[in-house]
C-alpha cells in the first residue's frame, strides 16, 4: 500500500504532466490557427509562441522545467515515423542519396553556425548588460 506522502508525490507529478502536455497542445493549436496567417508549419508556430511567452513571462515554468527533460529522454520516439517515411520512399533516397546527403551535412553545418552566431550575442549582450 502506497503511503499518504508517496500518493501525493505521485499526484503531484501527474498534474504537472498534463499541465505540460495542456501547455505543448496548446501552444500547438495555438500554431495551427497562426498557421493561416504566418506561412510556417504549427509546430514552428507554436514554438514561437512558446518562445514569446517565455520571453514576456521572463523565464520557463518551474512544471515545465521539471517535466520537458523526461519528454527528451523519449524524443526518438517521435522520429519513427520519419523513419518509416525513409524505408517506404528508399528507391527515391537510392536515386537522390547525393543531394539528401548535400542538403543534410550543410543545412546541420548552417544550423550550428547561426546557433553559434547568435548565442554569441547573447552572451555579449549579457556580459555588457551584467556590469
Amino acid at each position: 500500500m502506497l503511503s499518504k506522502p508517496r500518493v501525493y508525490t505521485l499526484f503531484q507529478h501527474l498534474v504537472q504532466h498534463i499541465g505540460t502536455l495542456i501547455v505543448l497542445i496548446g501552444a500547438y493549436e495555438l500554431g495551427d490557427v497562426a498557421s493561416a496567417i504566418i506561412p510556417l508549419p504549427a509546430t514552428i508556430n507554436g514554438l514561437f509562441i512558446l518562445l514569446l511567452v517565455f520571453v514576456v513571462y521572463g523565464k520557463v515554468p518551474q512544471f515545465l522545467n521539471t517535466v520537458i527533460p523526461v519528454y527528451l529522454g523519449h524524443m526518438s520516439m517521435f522520429f519513427v515515423p520519419a523513419i518509416m517515411a525513409v524505408w517506404l520512399f528508399q528507391q527515391a533516397v537510392y536515386d537522390h542519396w547525393l543531394a539528401l546527403v548535400l542538403a543534410l551535412v550543410l543545412t546541420t553545418i548552417a544550423s550550428m553556425v547561426l546557433v553559434m552566431w547568435v548565442s554569441n550575442k547573447l552572451l555579449k549582450a549579457t556580459d555588457n548588460t551584467s556590469r
